[in-house]
């Protein structure tokens, strides 16, 4: 098992210390904390780290700075910053912080560790275990094609016709069974904007299936889907993939036939989806979770041999 070395920085010390207590059943990670932004910069000239959460700003010490010596230390970390700032801020300090998440303040300890939780998920469980196996998946394709909405309809059973565009990368949590068990499914919403691309690179790892989402209305998407092809294969050499046409509610400018032609090239499935409609929507992540489900066991088998209970 490998030790995942997580440094959290902040003002508040309680919150430090309730957000390393929320980790504690996680033995894998090491968990340090810096109390300000110079306490961090210490720290990160002490050692590198698989993750940074940090409160933004910190009065002590200025973000680019911060994240100037993140980057010297510990370039392939996971920088998450914890802010009250709003949406148009967060997209203008994106740039000059080089972080690859924001997580709204006021935010409990709790949902600090579940985030953490998502980005490295647990091993699956022993297959005589009670605890729900988790399983992460991710939606790629560009901005406005409706994956956000996908995951509204699905988890939440509404759908919200004017949205804000996801920034950098978003994350959401369910649980399903599939053949009769819990899963506890993470699914990663990355941001379309090609901006955001090398916020994308380090959310990749650990995921068990992906699924490239274009508009159907919108011919655009669905050529830039060969660049979203091309990146998640990158990264993903093994895993399965979905193909899913969404907004099939309105005018189309992507035939079942056009999409149904490169699906078959790429030799993956395709789905059609309404948002709007609700229609296609479950069918569509059922289908991605039980992919994600084979993958995993397939993987799991490979690394430990038949099972010699099931002989």
């Amino acid at each position: 098992m490998d030790t995942k070395h997580i440094l959290l920085a902040a003002h508040d010390p309680n919150l430090l210390a309730e957000i390393q207590r929320a980790l504690e059943p996680r033995r894998e990670f090491a968990v340090h904390r810096a109390l300000g932004g110079q306490a961090l910069l210490a720290e990160l000239a002490r050692a590198p780290f698989d993750l940074l959460v940090v409160e933004h700003p910190l009065a002590d010490a200025d973000a680019p700075t911060l994240m100037r010596q993140a980057q010297a230390t510990c370039p392939d970390a996971i920088v998450v910053l914890m802010t009250a700032m709003s949406a148009t801020e967060i997209q203008a300090a994106r740039a000059a912080t080089s972080s690859h998440h924001f997580v709204p303040q006021p935010i409990a300890a709790t949902e600090i560790a579940e985030l953490i939780g998502a980005i490295f998920p647990p091993e699956p469980p022993a297959a005589n275990s009670t605890a729900p196996v988790v399983l992460k998946v991710i939606l790629g394709g560009d901005a406005n094609v409706g994956k956000t909405s996908l995951i509204q309809r699905y988890c939440y059973g509404n759908f919200e016709p004017m949205r804000e565009m996801t920034i950098g990368v978003d994350f959401h949590l369910y649980t399903v069974h599939i053949e009769k068990t819990p899963v506890r499914l993470i699914v990663w919403d990355f941001g379309g904007q090609e901006r955001f691309a090398f916020a994308r690179q380090a959310f990749y790892r650990g995921t068990h299936a992906a699924a490239l989402v274009f508009d159907a209305s919108n011919r655009t998407s669905f050529f830039n889907l060969m660049r979203w092809w091309h990146e998640t294969r990158e990264f993903l050499p093994d895993v399965p993939v979905l193909l899913l046409a969404n907004k099939t509610d309105l005018a189309r400018q992507i035939t079942f036939a056009e999409a149904q032609r490169i699906a078959h090239a790429w030799q993956v499935p395709l789905f059609e989806s309404s948002c709007a409609q609700g229609i296609g929507v479950a069918a569509f992540f059922e289908a991605l979770a039980t992919a994600a489900w084979q993958h995993a066991q397939a993987t799991q088998f490979n690394q430990t041999g038949p099972n010699p209970a099931s002989d």
